[in-house]
């Protein structure tokens, strides 16, 4: 079986991750990192590079580093230049001059760039989606008014004069 063979297997658990960051659901990612990782490690540096990949998108995200290379691309990356940069991954990985880590973690990188690829296509708007600009507090408090005391205090008297 090849080196490509092999950590394909592990495509699914790659592409789950990048889901779980472009969803912000980080603690699910965190979660699953852990099984991963003890199914990669046995296989040395080229399980150790495709590891190292998923668990640093996770990180960037974690950490919400706006520049991080994954980042920069959740944010403002077009999925069409995300997938131009996924094939030129996957080029260098087969490269002669790459070792192992750097294969497995090169990768790991075209596997979930397909994915952020394909998500930023169907749900273009998520990853900003919770930076949308909100009302200022300020003009919130000017919009809720406070009626005056003793307003309220006339107006259960005239009722109670109304009732006599």
């Amino acid at each position: 079986m090849s080196t490509y063979d092999l950590l394909r297997k592990f495509a699914p658990d790659a592409s789950q991750i990048v889901r779980y960051v472009y969803f912000k659901s980080l603690a699910r990612a965190e979660q699953e990192l852990s099984p991963i990782k003890n199914k990669l490690l046995p296989l040395g540096e080229i399980g150790r590079g495709f590891f190292d990949a998923m668990r640093g998108v996770y990180v960037a995200a974690k950490e919400k580093d706006k520049t991080s290379f994954f980042m920069k691309l959740y944010r403002h990356g077009d999925p069409k230049e995300i997938l131009k940069m996924a094939e030129k991954f996957k080029n260098e990985a087969f490269r002669s001059t790459a070792d192992d880590y750097e294969r497995g973690f090169l990768m790991c990188w075209e596997i979930m760039l397909r994915t952020l690829s394909s998500l930023k296509e169907e749900y273009p708007d998520y990853p900003l989606k919770d930076e949308q600009p909100q009302a200022p507090e300020a003009k919130s408090e000017e919009m809720f008014e406070v009626a005056p005391r003793k307003k309220a205090k006339e107006k259960s008297k005239n009722k109670n004069k109304n009732k006599e």
